[in-house]
């Protein structure tokens, strides 16, 4: 199936940004000493680790408990609680989609933490950039040098290396150009790591990580037991990030079942309601859009955009909330620089009220376009839907109208056509024709005579296999007939048709259809042989079936071609050796025709050495 890479290459790609140790029991915990705390440094300090805590769990609260950490630490005059809330303001940003501000405040931090050799929060920060840069710019020469200086910092320099498990995982994660050696050895770091510190979570992604490489490598039945183990140590532990991860994973172990990894796709989808981050279902929803767009049922796609336009509408009511949030943090900074600069000139308050308007402005048109980009979104999904509605409902109506739509054209197209070929070939025959006008009538036979046959092969097509009127055939004979009529045109570029017939075979079948059947692959032949060249035309008898090979010399079938050379509409249509074009259909209605009867079609070929075709009919 297609989606058998895309798949594979999702998992713990572009959900893994959700790093972060299961936080709800320290969550509590650390409320129960912010209620308790009096120093107001204490307090900052305990606001920071509240909102880090709730980075990757709740956007808004993480943002909330910055906004509060940083007046706090404005007033106190306490850079490094300024920085560190500007770290979770930072990671806000991102998650609402404003990169820039995102990177511009994670690039204002490092030099604080870089003066006070903090190497840890140096590490952080790259990380954070990391994934700013991932989703926002893309920046892929950028994020592994971040990568490579915090492996640099992180072994040389820093006391307790807890976070590097995280680093090692990320650089798996962020560095396509890894081997799947490195990875293991990277991955290994890891998970050393991890279980020197009991860290079960980043344990947890490492042993995602494993049956991850092990799908890639086509040991499925090994990665499912792991996958499954996940999931359910996931549940019970409340880690929706791990247990949307582990999930993902499952729809790349259906990769090849479609209707099983949609499923998969709802769940990761409720787990990230629950959650409350719209950002990441309306992540997981287009990822489900993509199967079951490929699994071509209209109730699902219409259910999933359903599902997507709820999200959308969600993740707007959250901008305008955080909107309201973001003016009121400009507020209280504007409020901080008042207070702060009270015997300062008027100017300088101007100023800075005028930059703190300017930013605020900023970011309110920034999230403004990124409702009006929701709101073309949901206007979109609408029209689809309408739009797929009437077209289903319009291709179910014309199925039924279209055998009768082809008996018209055959009578009401055909004949003309018919008439304008025959009047031009009767005009070439008449003396005392201009060489211009020869050369117009040559074109109008040929084009008369190219409509004629799409017309039978648009007849051929919409033919019911199952309507077929079958009649004892005589298959020696029909070759014969097939190849006497070939030998002329045959003869036009040089060439020879040898025709073997070693069994008297008859067979049930439509000799009309079988013989259209071996027409055109015998006229394929001819168009792709060179000059002067044999067609080998063979007729035998195998266990109880009759084959039928029709063998070239001529320039074979590419590789890449191969898999589309009997697709109804494929763009794998060739110039024959002397010019000639291809315009009908003839390879997928032969195939469809022999199939029809029961039988086999098939090619061997070598490109450069010719092609062989294969018929294969029941006895």
């Amino acid at each position: 199936m297609s989606r058998t890479k895309s798949i594979a290459c999702l998992i713990l790609v572009s959900v893994l940004c959700l790093f972060g140790n299961d936080a709800k029991g320290q969550i509590k915990q650390e409320l129960q000493k912010l209620s308790l705390t009096k120093d107001s440094t204490m307090k900052v300090n305990s606001l920071n680790r509240l909102g880090t805590l709730y980075r990757n769990r709740n956007t808004d609260s993480a943002f909330y408990y910055g906004m509060q950490a940083k007046r706090i630490a404005a007033n106190l005059r306490y850079q490094k609680g300024e920085i560190d809330a500007d770290l979770l303001l930072a990671h806000s940003f991102f998650k609402r989609g404003l990169y820039a501000e995102s990177l511009n405040i994670l690039g204002s931090a490092l030099p604080f933490y870089q003066k006070t050799n903090d190497v840890e929060k140096i590490i952080r920060v790259h990380l954070d950039m990391v994934e700013v840069l991932n989703k926002g710019i893309s920046d892929r020469k950028k994020i592994v040098s971040l990568l490579q200086k915090a492996i640099e910092m992180g072994t040389t320099k820093l006391e307790k290396d807890s976070i590097m498990s995280e680093v090692y995982l990320t650089y798996c994660n962020r560095n396509p150009s890894l081997s799947t050696d490195s990875i293991k050895y990277y991955l290994n770091k890891s998970k050393n790591i991890a279980s020197r510190y009991k860290d079960q979570y980043m344990l947890s992604f490492n042993l995602l990580w494993q049956a991850r490489l092990l799908i890639l490598n086509g040991q499925k039945q090994q990665a499912l037991p792991i996958i499954k183990q996940l999931i359910s140590d996931s549940q019970r532990n409340d880690l929706p990030s791990l247990e949307i991860n582990s999930l993902f994973l499952m729809t790349g172990y259906y990769d090849n079942q479609p209707k099983i990894a949609l499923d998969y796709f709802y769940q990761a989808y409720h787990v990230a309601q629950k959650s409350g981050d719209s950002y990441l279902e309306i992540y997981i929803l287009n990822n489900a859009l993509q199967v079951a767009n490929q699994l071509g049922d209209k109730d699902e796609i219409i259910k999933v955009y359903a599902e997507l336009e709820k999200a959308t509408s969600a993740e707007w009511e959250k901008s305008k909330k955080f909107i309201s949030d973001y003016v009121k943090y400009n507020a209280i900074q504007n409020d901080n620089k008042l207070l702060s600069k009270k015997n300062e000139q008027k100017t300088g308050l101007i100023v800075a009220f005028g930059i703190s308007l300017a930013i605020t402005i900023f970011a309110l048109f920034k999230l403004w376009n990124n409702r009006r980009r929701l709101l073309d979104l949901n206007k979109k999904i609408w029209t689809q839907n309408s739009n797929m509605q009437q077209t289903l409902n319009a291709l179910e109506q014309s199925q039924a109208n279209n055998t009768r739509m082809m008996q018209i054209v055959a009578h009401d197209l055909r004949n003309p056509i018919g008439g304008i070929y025959g009047i031009a070939e009767m005009m070439l025959y008449e003396e005392g024709r201009t060489k211009e006008d020869r050369e117009a009538l040559e074109m109008i036979k040929t084009s008369g005579k190219l409509s004629l046959d799409l017309v039978s092969d648009l007849l051929l097509a919409h033919t019911k296999t199952n309507e077929l009127e079958k009649e004892p055939v005589n298959l020696g004979e029909m070759l014969r007939y097939c190849v006497d009529i070939l030998q002329p045109k045959a003869a036009l570029k040089e060439q020879q048709i040898d025709l073997q017939v070693k069994a008297n075979l008859s067979i049930l079948a439509n000799q009309e259809k079988l013989w259209r059947v071996v027409s055109n692959l015998i006229a394929n032949a001819i168009k792709f042989s060179p000059k002067g060249s044999s067609i080998q035309v063979n007729l035998q008898k195998e266990a109880q079936h009759a084959l039928i090979s029709v063998k070239d010399d001529g320039i074979g079938i590419p590789e890449e071609l191969a898999s589309k050379i009997f697709d109804m509409y494929t763009d794998a249509k060739r110039t024959g050796t002397a010019g000639e074009q291809s315009f009908g259909l003839g390879l997928a209605i032969s195939k469809q025709l022999v199939e029809a009867q029961g039988g086999k079609l098939w090619f061997e070929s070598k490109p450069g050495f010719g092609t062989t075709f294969y018929v294969e009919l029941p006895i």
